[in-house]
């Protein structure tokens, strides 16, 4: 999204019109890059979504929803403490920079909350009135910049300043040249982005496209005619900004976004072209149909890439001892020859290639055929054999115990896989990184370790038609979690049969049965999250917890039962999950 000053200005220009006056009730911090405000304004609620991912960076009232997260990061609850009940007082662009600041009041005390829109420097800080940085969404230390730091206790400095002409403040096309060097020998649109702030490059060109000029025509080259006409074309424009006048543009190309705009890109050609009335439901339309999935699906084929890579390698291998296995079945064969070399020792002379003998154990007893190394001698050569078969004899056990801890990491790298497949938050990936990492999965970084005491995710939480709590696990680690120490005795397990799936478990707090519905509610939802999600008629079994047993050594999220029913049924869906899903 080409960013700039110019939307920037079209969205602080909206939401003054939206909030001031708000109280601010609660703050909300998702997946690290997005924070939400919930506030209250003229009878309604609102939210404000400040966004620091860098590839689209934004401030503006959102109508989404988002997941919160069950435990709220350091710097979210310093919001709250802060601002809770607060009121928002003005909204400003300072110096048409690419970055808002919110005044706010609360009892007499002054804060400010600073939004910098500046892609992967973006970052969200709070001030008091003495622009002391009481926390930022991302610190910054002397060891991570030496020129400019963010973290609580320290006096706010704000990004490096541009030797740059606010346009806003442009009055004439004399000033317009002034500010330009008559020797800029570059891009007549770079001449206008490199002077002055907050416009981007296409919002450069579309100046000097309205100017009817070459936007890639050497500046240097241009009449004095020309230059006094971009001046104007870009005098002209700001002038409607100054007023408010935005015309909200999304624009297509095959799909995908040619541009995003604060007013038409005439110098553009795209497929399609989207005018909106509100800057806040075109945010949100751009989040949902082009930014919200990207990075999610980015970290989810990284994750699916290492789990693939140990899976082929796993499938091979046990292909290939399969095959030594199917081989190790010959045995009795090499038996065989070593004894009837044996028992015809006095007939074999060294230096025989073969020997042909009768066989004692088969019912007719006819002639067969041993090859031998004629080098060794009759005694020697059965002695060969029946090494082979007391090597084959061993390796038949180990083969099988090798075989069998393939096939049980097979299993648990196809629960990792439908997990990753099933995430739904970065929060949820994050943790089936860090459990990979924790079965040498992943190379664990010295200086990327988590913190011992970071919080963990807690399990899926529904609640039933008939009041009953179920939960579900989001990875393996929190499967065994959820099956061994959350749940207790007499609570119902229930999972896929066969199938890849999470653990379900009903919290069953009285001495009742399980009510039939709950239990089909239960069933479906441990349908849905697993492999068989897009099935039908599926096979999901249950018993009371202390049925479920993980064997010693097993890893995350395995484990075995007994005494267990099952039920056949549809996983649920969308609707259902929305209608039981606990608040």
């Amino acid at each position: 999204m080409a960013f700039d000053g110019i939307m920037l200005s079209a969205l602080k220009d909206n939401l003054k019109e939206k909030i001031i006056g708000a109280r601010i009730e609660k703050a909300y911090q998702i997946d690290k890059k997005y924070l939400i405000i919930r506030l209250r304004n003229n009878n309604q609620n609102l939210e404000l979504l400040i966004s620091t991912d860098p590839q689209g960076a934004r401030i503006n009232l959102t109508e989404l929803d988002f997941d919160f997260p069950s435990y709220p990061p350091d710097f979210c609850m310093m919001l709250r403490k802060y601002l809770k009940n607060s009121y928002i007082q003005d909204i400003v662009q300072p110096e048409f920079e690419r970055m808002v600041r919110i005044d706010i009041e609360k009892r007499g005390k002054k804060f400010s909350l600073i939004a910098e829109l500046m892609g992967k420097y973006s970052n969200v800080i709070l001030l008091d009135d003495n622009e002391m940085v009481l926390d930022a969404m991302k610190r910054i230390t002397e060891k991570q910049n030496s020129e400019r730091q963010l973290y609580p206790g320290i006096k706010y400095q704000k990004p490096p300043a541009q030797d740059k002409l606010n346009p806003l403040k442009l009055e004439n096309r004399e000033e317009f040249r002034q500010v330009i060097e008559e020797d800029f020998s570059q891009a007549a649109f770079r001449a206008v982005m490199y002077n002055f702030r907050g416009i981007g490059p296409y919002s450069a060109r579309e100046i000097v496209f309205r100017a009817g000029i070459d936007p890639a025509e050497n500046y240097n080259n241009l009449t004095d005619s020309e230059k006094n006409k971009i001046a104007e074309s870009m005098i002209k424009l700001f002038s409607q900004f100054k007023k408010g006048k935005y015309k909200p543009i999304i624009a297509t190309e095959a799909g995908e976004v040619d541009y995003i705009s604060a007013f038409i890109l005439q110098h553009r050609n795209p497929e399609k072209i989207e005018e909106f009335d509100d800057l806040d439901r075109m945010m949100d339309y751009y989040f949902k149909e082009f930014l919200k999935d990207r990075e999610l699906n980015r970290n989810i084929r990284e994750l699916n890439k290492v789990v693939n890579t140990y899976l082929n390698k796993n499938l091979k291998k046990q292909k290939k001892l399969r095959k030594q296995l199917e081989e190790s079945k010959d045995a009795e064969k090499y038996k065989k020859m070593g004894e009837l070399i044996t028992a015809n020792i006095y007939q074999i002379e060294r230096g025989d290639k073969k020997a042909v003998v009768k066989d004692y154990y088969s019912e007719k007893q006819e002639e067969i055929e041993i090859k031998l190394d004629p080098s060794k001698s009759p005694s020697d050569n059965a002695q060969k054999y029946f090494k082979k078969y007391n090597k084959l004899k061993k390796s038949v056990k180990h083969l099988k115990r090798e075989i069998a801890k393939l096939r049980h990491e097979e299993k648990y790298l196809k629960q990792v896989s439908m997990n990753i497949e099933q995430a739904e938050t970065l929060d949820d990936l994050e943790e089936i990184k860090e459990e990979l990492k924790e079965e040498n999965y992943i190379k664990k970084q010295q200086h990327n370790r988590k913190n011992k005491g970071s919080k963990k995710l807690p399990p899926r939480k529904f609640i039933s038609s008939d009041g009953y709590q179920i939960l579900v696990g989001r990875n393996n680690k929190q499967n065994d979690r959820l099956t061994k120490k959350i749940a207790n005795d007499g609570d119902i397990w229930l999972h896929t049969k066969v199938i890849a799936g999470s653990h379900v478990i009903i919290k069953r707090d009285t001495e009742k049965n399980i009510p039939d519905n709950t239990l089909s509610e239960a069933a479906a939802i441990a349908a849905y999250f697993s492999k068989a999600r897009e099935s039908t008629n599926v096979p999901i079994d249950y018993t009371p917890v202390e049925n479920v047993n993980k064997p010693k050594g097993a890893k995350p999220g395995l484990v075995y039962y007994e005494k267990y029913q099952t039920i056949y049924i549809d996983p649920a869906d969308r609707e259902l999950l929305k209608k039981l899903a606990a608040d």
